[in-house]
């Protein structure tokens, strides 16, 4: 498995990080994919992948705007939170009403639950289900590959914010128990930030303690 990493050091973006995951049969998916450009979609073309989903790990407008556009390159299923799918189509749920723009999702999504695999890549994809940061935030879980896109749930050194309109801060200590409970060289991709693995995250990160 392939993970290649598109960084946006933009300030409007919120600096946020989309991923292309890529089988050895050159499926993909794309997790996040935060800016309503064709970059990701020239990637994919270019290297003749085979895109087979879109997968949002929550609805927020700084990792969702490219969105209809990635779906309709390729006329590939979309996937979210049942619990988060009111903040596709609600620009105060998914805060674009802080940004210059509302930001409105036109595709219409398939829900997921916690622990559904997705059978989209040669290995399947588990979610796991982390609500805090929204109440619907999710984890994208590859366990043959030992890697895990944690969106806004789990960063390299700190975790999501609770103070945004759909946060559950109650929820936040069972949520990181889920992806403490996983091996310590799995590896987190993060929404933002740098790479990180659970083993550090358990030993170093301050929010975690």
């Amino acid at each position: 498995m392939k993970v290649v990493p598109f960084v946006y050091g933009d300030r409007e973006e919120l600096f946020a990080n989309c991923y292309l995951a890529i089988d050895e049969s050159s499926s993909c998916v794309v997790i996040d994919p935060s800016c309503d450009y064709d970059g990701v979609i020239n990637y994919i073309r270019k290297n003749n992948l085979k895109c087979k989903g879109v997968l949002l790990t929550h609805a927020h407008f700084d990792h969702m705007r490219g969105i209809d556009r990635t779906v309709a390159a390729f006329d590939v299923p979309f996937f979210v939170s049942r619990d988060d799918e009111d903040g596709l189509t609600n620009s105060e749920i998914n805060c674009s009403t802080l940004s210059k723009h509302d930001v409105i999702i036109k595709t219409k999504a398939r829900v997921v639950d916690d622990q559904e695999v997705l059978n989209l890549l040669d290995e399947p994809i588990k979610v796991i289900s982390t609500p805090f940061h929204t109440k619907g935030s999710i984890c994208y879980y590859i366990a043959t590959n030992n890697i895990i896109f944690t969106g806004d749930t789990l960063f390299r050194g700190f975790i999501g914010r609770t103070d945004l309109p759909s946060s559950i801060a109650r929820e936040t200590k069972a949520s990181l128990a889920k992806l403490l409970a996983l091996p310590d060289e799995t590896k987190v991709y993060p929404g933002h930030g740098l790479t990180t693995n659970i083993g550090f995250e358990r030993k170093l990160n301050p929010f975690i303690k």
